[in-house]
């Protein structure tokens, strides 16, 4: 695309980065020039949201700026279907897809050159940022907030702070409780190590360790 429009480009590669702050640490560039492209599923369809590697989506806002009903991140099976050309989550923000609308947020904007993922993991490509907005003509917009992301690497949503506090909670008591059932094993174990080990017992013991492994694996 970039060729056929006689857009000036530089191919880059690098090791595997699966996240877009990680292709700014391979790149040796500010995650405020790499441009990432989220795929959101409004209404139904599928939308590029163009926003810097800094910085992650506000779905509330993509719904009013839409007057969408719904908005939500695309699973890795919509993304495949939709984008068939690119590795999950490196999908290049360009309009290579017929009827995929492109939304940037007016952070993006800066002087000089971009960087974003080129459909791999592997490989990107460097740009005036003037002429990519050219070719690409997307619809600007605010639309995020400075931050992580959370739950998916890089997914490019943010987790608002009751959200956060609540899993953390979550989290660490179920840590708390696979402790303990570690704990009282042990316990139990070094306490009967030399009945353990008779023929006897051996079906009592692979019972107990399966349904730690099992509560471990939940």
């Amino acid at each position: 695309m970039l060729e056929a429009r006689g857009v000036p480009f530089q191919e880059r590669h690098h090791d595997d980065a699966y996240t877009s702050q990680r292709v700014a640490q391979r790149e040796h560039v500010s995650g405020h020039r790499v441009a990432k492209t989220v795929i959101a599923i409004v209404d139904g369809q599928p939308v590029e949201l163009v926003l810097p590697a800094s910085r992650c989506v506000l779905t509330e806002s993509v719904r009013q700026i839409l007057k969408a009903h719904d908005v939500r991140l695309a699973t890795e099976a919509e993304i495949e279907r939709h984008f068939p050309d690119c590795e999950p989550g490196a999908t290049p923000p360009l309009r290579h897809w017929k009827n995929v609308e492109v939304l940037m947020d007016e952070t993006m904007k800066v002087e000089g050159e971009i960087l974003f993922q080129a459909g791999t993991h592997t490989d990107a490509v460097r740009l005036r940022f003037d002429d990519w907005f050219k070719i690409v003509r997307p619809r600007v917009a605010h639309f995020s907030t400075p931050g992580e992301p959370h739950a998916e690497a890089d997914a490019g949503l943010c987790a608002r702070p009751a959200e956060l506090r609540q899993f953390l909670g979550e989290l660490l008591a179920l840590l708390h409780q696979q402790a303990k059932d570690i704990e009282r094993l042990s316990a139990h174990v070094e306490r009967h190590t030399d009945r353990l080990l008779q023929p006897s017992e051996m079906s009592l013991v692979v019972s107990e360790l399966n349904a730690l492994n099992s509560r471990l694996r939940s």
